[in-house]
């Protein structure tokens, strides 16, 4: 039996990082199943071919959507009649195309074909997984633009070099938003409740060792800090 091979297979990251053992059971499955993509399971046969046993719980595992378990016996390749004939449509007087939807109908396929494997209910948690993501994105751009204020107050209060920001930023993800808040509020006291200016951390210690929630007993009476005071206001 003559069928197409989708040779951009391999530029695709799926295939190319499976395993030459894997490649070759899929590419076996691929030639072996029937005109809508059923295989019957022959796994001796398979690794006889191959010369190499196969750990098919891992294989499934990796093909994860790709392939259907219809049950012991037969195997679905899911996306198998689409690449081969496009979408396969009831009111076509194709008469290949009428004898594929028959052949699903045989297998109890063509419901899961037209629907789609994946049910409603798991698209829309893909749906509210991709939401998700974009919240978290958004976090994360207002985490960065939080950051970015503290960073540069920090080095203009304490005229300390700027490095390490990077692992500095990785400190200031891990604080929730009170902290974060804290953090950039509480530099002046910080700064001022140190007496050998030389001893005042870097940013990314100050935030990994949470500096700010010390007690700065000394902030308030220090000169410096009435001098930071009267400047601010």
């Amino acid at each position: 039996m003559k069928r197409f091979s989708d040779t951009e297979k391999w530029d695709d990251p799926f295939f190319t990082d499976m395993t030459s053992c894997f490649k070759l059971v899929y590419l076996f499955i691929l030639d072996k199943c029937d005109s809508v993509g059923v295989w019957k399971v022959n796994k001796r046969l398979v690794e006889f071919h191959i010369n190499d046993e196969i750990d098919w719980n891992v294989f499934l595992s990796y093909m994860g959507k790709k392939i259907h378990i219809i049950d012991n016996e037969k195997w679905w390749v899911v996306k198998f009649c689409d690449f081969q004939y496009g979408h396969l449509d009831t009111n076509s007087n194709s008469k290949p195309i009428q004898s594929y939807i028959r052949l699903l109908k045989k297998h109890r396929l063509f419901k899961g074909y037209s629907k789609g494997i994946d049910t409603l209910k798991e698209k829309d948690k893909e749906k509210d997984k991709e939401k998700d993501k974009e919240k978290e994105e958004e976090k994360d751009k207002e985490k960065e633009v939080g950051f970015n204020s503290f960073w540069d107050k920090y080095h203009s209060i304490t005229s300390k070099p700027k490095s390490d920001k990077e692992a500095s930023y990785k400190y200031w993800k891990k604080l929730n938003s009170t902290e974060q808040e804290k953090a950039t509020e509480k530099i002046k006291e910080y700064y001022v409740s140190i007496n050998d200016k030389k001893y005042v951390k870097k940013a990314r210690t100050y935030l990994a060792d949470k500096n700010f929630n010390d007690e700065f007993a000394k902030a308030y009476t220090h000169p410096m800090y009435r001098l930071f005071k009267k400047t601010a206001e």
